[in-house]
Order: C-alpha cells, then structure tokens, then sequence
C-alpha cells in the first residue's frame, strides 16, 4: 500500500515513517521512481509505534521490544510501573515538606528514594554543573543500575577524591558553546551515540574493517586546522590537562571498575579494542 493510505490508518507523519524506516523498524519496498510500497507487516509495525509513542515509551524501549519479538514488553512495563512508583514516592516527600512533617519522617522517605537511584542519577546530583556533565556523560550506560553494597566503599571514595579535586573553570564563551552543543543532544541521541561506542568496542574488528574510510576521515579532522581553532579542541584539553594533573585515569578508573561492573568489563575489552585501533590506524597511514 501506498504511503498515504498508511499515514490515514496510523495517524503518522510521513517524516515520522521516514526516520522509523531510518531506523530499521520498516522496510517497504522502494519503487526507482522513489516511491514506497508498504506491506501489512509494515503497516502492523507501525500501528505499534504509533500507540507505544502515544503512551511516552521511547524508542530505544520500542527498538528493543521488536528486536525481541516483543517479548521485553513485560519488562518495559515493569520499568514504567517502578519509575511512577518512584514519582509518586517524590511527590509524597514534597507532600510531606509542604505540610511541615519532621525531619526523620523526611529522611525515612529520602532513604528509599535513594537506595532505587541509580549510579548515573547519585553522582549527577553530588555534582551538578558542567565539570559533573562532562565527566560523567561518557559513563552513563554503565551507571544505570542502583549501587550494590560491594560497591558503595569505591563509590564513596571516587565521590571523596572528585569533591577534593580543585574547581575545573571554563571561560564564558567555553560554557556557551557548551551549552549551544548540549543543548542539540537529547536523551535518545545521546543514548544513541553512547550504545555504537559500545558495540564497536564488543565487535572491534568488524567495526574497525566496516568504518576505515570514517577512521580515516576522522584523524583527517583532527588534523585539520578546522579542529585545531575549535573551541571543543580546547576544551578537551583543558579536561584531559586537568585529569592528568589530578591522576583521574590512575585513581578514578580502578574505583569506578570497582562498583560498576558493566564498566569493568567495557574497560577490559577497551584495552583489547585499543590495540586493534592503533595497528589499523598505522595501516592508515
């Protein structure tokens, strides 16, 4: 069927069924002249989306609900039913602040919300502002769970050695370029991004044979005088400078390996990746 006739039965836009296709969710049959032809699968699909959008599921949980032939719906379910259980818990503390109620009824209810947050979620809060976002954006998805008990003694000194760093400054144009940057990375994007760093890790080889066109292009840029005047260029080093100083990569790593271990093990096969990297990237030359 024709793309028309799925946009009146679904309700979607036809750039909503182009990025969904972008996506891999369909895969109509493409006509020389540019059209789409549209088989009931297709339309089946997307009658799915169009109705698991409509009640805030997102895509990363709607990708990995038809990669699994549905079967992790019961399990995005019972993540929804936890994250409005954890709202309406917030809502009882602010009830509860609202009306004057004491502190120890306060911190009883504070405790529970506490011990479901996840890692990312803690350390967001002990360190807000743009030295906590650019340190701990690139360990969001080994930080989604709450922190297990064999983990908290690490976690409470990676807090301490971080609150005793000394302050990490940006200039006002370095946080407004920041800001204008962060600000066109939303939550999926950047999930988006943080995931294929993921996959090319576990799948080195066939990711590094797959993208030597873009590794190259990639050192190109580096290289460039583009990137040398940019302002990223600056402020990476800045961090990386700062982090080096500080002996973030000797002290922080081995505490963060400690209480995550999704993180241990992306670590171990980084090393390996990281050995694979460099002897393409001589091959590149």
């Amino acid at each position: 069927m024709l793309r028309n006739e799925v946009q009146r039965k679904t309700g979607l836009t036809r750039k909503a069924m182009e990025y969904y296709e972008e996506k891999g969710l369909i895969k109509p049959h493409k006509f020389e002249n540019g059209y789409r032809d549209y088989s009931e699968k297709d339309l089946e699909v997307l009658t799915k989306v169009s109705l698991l959008r409509k009640i805030g599921i997102s895509l990363s949980e709607i990708e990995e609900a038809f990669s699994s032939d549905g079967a992790s719906l019961s399990s995005i379910l019972r993540r929804k039913q936890h994250r409005l259980e954890r709202e309406e818990k917030r809502k009882e503390v602010l009830e509860a602040m609202i009306k004057g109620e004491k502190q120890e009824l306060l911190d009883r209810k504070i405790a529970w919300i506490e011990a479901e947050e996840s890692i990312y979620e803690r350390l967001e809060r002990a360190f807000p502002g743009y030295f906590g976002q650019m340190i701990f954006w690139a360990y969001q998805p080994f930080l989604k769970e709450p922190l297990e008990k064999e983990g908290e003694e690490a976690y409470a000194k990676y807090v301490a050695y971080l609150d005793a760093l000394p302050a990490f400054t940006l200039t006002k144009e370095e946080q407004e370029y920041l800001d204008q940057v962060s600000a066109s990375f939303d939550v999926e994007t950047l999930r988006q991004v943080n995931q294929k760093k993921i996959d090319a890790i576990y799948n080195a080889e066939q990711w590094l044979e797959e993208n030597k066109d873009t590794i190259a292009r990639y050192e190109s840029y580096k290289n460039s005088e583009e990137y040398q005047h940019s302002p990223m260029k600056g402020i990476q080093e800045k961090l990386q400078k700062f982090m080096l100083e500080h002996g973030y990569y000797e002290t922080a790593i081995p505490l963060i390996r400690k209480f995550s271990k999704s993180y241990d093990a992306y670590y171990t096969q980084l090393l390996e990746a990281d050995k694979k990297y460099a002897d393409i990237k001589n091959t590149i030359r």
